[in-house]
């Protein structure tokens, strides 16, 4: 079977959300989400999460039930969820991009392409829209924020 992919949205209910709880999830998912064969790409804009999920749609959709009811975010509206015949997000088995965090002139890119405004990207409304914002982050985002 093809592996699927699933893009959905959230807010979260940790304001301003902290790189160490950040961190703590990422590198508990990058492990389980790896052990599942499931790929994919966290965005922090401000106070909402956007994340694809790419992998075995059985073990993609189990996922996305546990992250649905977690209490570390609210308003979880999926977005896109499709069976695709190439992951687009192989390279990682779970990734961060805090916008926020992005070095100036990368971020300056993504501001001169996307609605933003007080210093904050916005995650597009159209589906198309949000993948291209995925794949730019995928394209121009080398480093974790909190190491450097």
């Amino acid at each position: 079977m093809n592996p699927c992919r699933l893009i959905y949205k959230s807010t979260a209910v940790e304001v301003p959300v902290s790189n160490e709880s950040i961190r703590d999830l990422i590198d508990h998912s990058s492990k389980k989400n790896s052990d599942a064969g499931i790929t994919g790409l966290l965005l922090l804009c401000g106070r909402h999460f956007l994340q694809v999920l790419e992998g075995p749609p059985e073990k993609v959709n189990a996922l996305f039930q546990k992250i649905s009811v977690d209490s570390r975010h609210h308003t979880v509206e999926l977005i896109e969820f499709q069976v695709s015949a190439e992951s687009l997000f192989q390279e990682w088995s779970m990734r961060l991009v805090d916008l926020y965090d992005l070095p100036g002139e990368k971020r300056k890119l993504l501001m001169d392409k996307y609605e933003h405004a007080d210093g904050e990207i916005f995650i597009p409304k159209e589906a198309v829209r949000v993948i291209s914002l995925l794949l730019d982050a995928r394209a121009i985002c080398l480093t974790t924020p909190w190491k450097e």
